[in-house]
């Protein structure tokens, strides 16, 4: 933390400590506040993970500003710098407070990328929050989104799950409109490992998945337009049927987090804890994992 605080100051300028804690502080030349959080990095099968507790009484003097949660861990090479608006969004919803007064987050260090897992409300892919890089975005606006269509965004998870090392199915109807200026067939699976009859028409028909030899690691669904609930009830099928199948994402507009929210705790995905296994990109984000994927725009 020390040594970020002085990378901070070096391009930007003093700090001011704020609270009664040792974790706040605000750059005094933009204002924007920075709340860290450390721990430590536990196994957990193939993946780490890390536990953070995010106080209440800090929380509250981040409302209103641009302010973000800085985590750190154990020999990170690079913290995860993450937009407190998009924790805040979710605080009046489903997230409680434990009996110390402090939110209870989990990162969870997958192969498949990370993600925040949020008790009662979710889990959020964070990958495109890797480094300090949003904290120059604030004065150098030069990442464009551009507009993103449904096989625009296929195309770039496909692209993403290749640098990962995967290879990807895409169904076949959707392949003529695919962005091939970014996405090549090099890894594009023809066919897909054998399942029963009852599961194989709905997971070849699942936007992208990521696969590892014969397994199955990630399932995409791409909700441009569609209900977000017919994406869930397709994983859920997945998930009942196919065995070790525990990575799901839905991707969407930023404005459909909410109804993601709502819909991922009915009691049906709750029960089966399908809920645990699922969780939200939005496509910002999504092209800023794919852009610190591949070094270049579209």
């Amino acid at each position: 933390m020390n040594d970020l605080l002085a990378k901070i100051q070096q391009d930007f300028g003093k700090v001011r400590k704020l609270g009664n804690g040792n974790s706040l502080y605000q750059i005094i030349s933009n204002e924007v506040i920075i709340y860290f959080r450390y721990s430590k990095i536990l196994p957990s099968g193939k993946s780490t993970k890390a536990f953070y507790g995010l106080r209440n009484e800090e929380l509250k003097l981040m409302q209103a500003s641009k302010s973000f949660i800085c985590f750190v861990w154990d020999n990170e090479t690079s913290p995860i710098l993450f937009p407190f608006s998009h924790f805040e969004a979710h605080l009046n919803e489903n997230a409680s407070l434990a009996y110390d007064d402090h939110y209870k987050v989990t990162i969870l260090f997958n192969p498949t990328g990370t993600i925040l897992a949020i008790p009662n409300v979710g889990k959020f892919s964070i990958d495109s929050f890797y480094s300090l890089s949003e904290l120059y975005n604030i004065q150098s606006k030069n990442i464009i989104i551009p507009e993103i269509s449904h096989s625009k965004m296929q195309s770039i998870i496909g692209v993403i799950g290749m640098k990962k090392g995967f290879d990807i199915w895409i169904p076949a109807s959707d392949r003529l409109a695919l962005d091939y200026a970014i996405l090549t067939n090099e890894k594009m699976r023809s066919q897909l490992p054998f399942y029963n009859n009852e599961i194989l028409d709905v997971i070849c028909e699942i936007d992208v998945i990521w696969l590892e030899n014969t397994k199955p690691v990630s399932f995409f669904e791409v909700e441009h337009s569609t209900p977000i609930y017919s994406g869930l009830l397709r994983f859920n099928d997945v998930f009942l049927t196919v065995a070790d199948t525990n990575n799901f994402n839905i991707v969407a507009e930023s404005e459909r987090e909410t109804k993601f929210v709502k819909e991922i705790q009915r009691p049906t995905f709750r029960q089966n804890k399908l809920n645990e296994k699922v969780a939200f990109l939005n496509y910002e984000n999504v092209y800023r994992w794919f852009l610190n994927t591949v070094d270049y725009q579209i």
